[in-house]
């Protein structure tokens, strides 16, 4: 009996321990990051001169925020993990996203002619056009303009874009060659909505941000998020107006905030979150394999881009406008990411945000 009571003593004490040890390890790791953080960042945003940054990390199976100055210099608003910034082209993995969804469905395939879902281009056999699919699309390998100006079109003219596509010729073989062009991802936006018959923010709220529950996640804000909204800097520190989406939003007309971006990134490492189905995780891995080598160490996934750092793999995507700088990026393999949101054009977002996965994934 005497030993009886002294293992169960020893039971509880060595228990105790354990929970004081792994209580210990935690508090380390979070006093780690948030130095690793800091160090990285504060230095990144006076060098810039960026009024405000929020950034998102998920790593050793932790969510981190990190706000940093003012939203809006007007109103001196305080950047929050709910701070709403323009996303600019992080949009297309949105899209790519999507896409992976109905193509799973069934509802269309990557290698389609994109003129199958575009009626005012059902007249171009043996025209280029007719060359372009819907994969061409999705890794900016259809050798189109990156803006729509470039085509000799203003932003929102639908009718003028598809009479200039019949008439169009490319610079470089269609598939062939990158050259990154928002006009794609804009047109694979209206390819979606075609082969859907539903508009596209429908499909978002649909298929991504309602079961990841992203409440700060639109193309457009309703009245009740204009708070929320970080104010945009133009590099020589003056306000930027916002955009505004015109008829092709997939290029780059999203709108959310570091917290809703934190959902996305860990979706996109497999993990569930909130309601997300298995068909969503499914369609998310889809958009992230590869297909076209730019070079050995830079290939694209749809949207996504795959860089490989040594053995490492990581998968990012930047994004960039008149007013804010945004990066996404995670490690499959270290199951880890980082969001970085700041509301300053040429802001380098892409920069620090590499270098906070550099940086946390050498912490292992």
């Amino acid at each position: 009996m005497r030993w009886y009571h002294f293992f169960k003593t020893f039971l509880s004490m060595f228990s105790v321990l354990s929970l004081l040890t792994t209580s210990a390890q935690a508090s380390d790791n979070n006093t780690t990051v948030n130095q690793l953080v800091n160090k990285t960042v504060k230095p990144f945003l006076a060098n810039n001169q960026i009024p405000g940054a929020a950034i998102a990390i998920y790593y050793n199976g932790q969510d981190y925020y990190f706000n940093y100055g003012i939203a809006d210099k007007s109103k001196n608003t305080p950047v929050t993990k709910d701070t709403i910034f323009e996303l600019a082209s992080i949009t297309k993995i949105f899209v790519t996203t999507l896409l992976g969804v109905e193509v799973q469905a069934g509802k269309l395939s990557l290698t389609d002619p994109v003129v199958k879902y575009i009626p005012q281009l059902s007249n171009t056999r043996g025209l280029p056009i007719d060359q372009v699919q819907v994969v061409h699309l999705a890794t900016h390998t259809a050798s189109f303009y990156r803006q729509l100006e470039q085509f000799g079109i203003k932003a929102g003219n639908v009718k003028g874009f598809f009479n200039k596509l019949k008439t169009w010729q490319p610079k470089t073989p269609i598939g062939s060659h990158y050259l990154y062009s928002n006009v794609s991802f804009g047109l694979l936006g209206y390819v979606l909505v075609n082969a859907t018959s539903e508009p596209l923010a429908n499909l978002l709220r649909e298929n991504i941000t309602q079961p990841l529950a992203m409440n700060n996640t639109y193309f457009t804000l309703s009245p009740d998020k204009l708070s929320l909204q970080a104010q945009g800097y133009r590099p020589n520190n003056n306000p930027a107006p916002h955009y505004v989406p015109a008829n092709f939003l997939g290029g780059g007309a999203l709108r959310s905030s570091a917290a809703d971006l934190l959902k996305f990134m860990k979706a996109n490492l497999g993990i569930k979150v909130e309601n997300s189905s298995t068909q969503l995780l499914s369609a998310m891995q889809f958009a992230q394999q590869p297909h076209f080598i730019v070079k050995p160490q830079f290939v694209l996934g749809l949207g996504w881009q795959r860089i490989k750092r040594g053995q490492q793999l990581l998968i990012t995507k930047n994004g960039a406008n008149i007013g804010f700088s945004t990066f996404i990026g995670f490690s499959p393999s270290k199951q880890l990411g980082v969001v970085v949101l700041t509301n300053k054009a040429k802001g380098k977002a892409a920069k620090v945000g590499n270098q906070l996965l550099n940086k946390l994934s050498n912490l292992d």
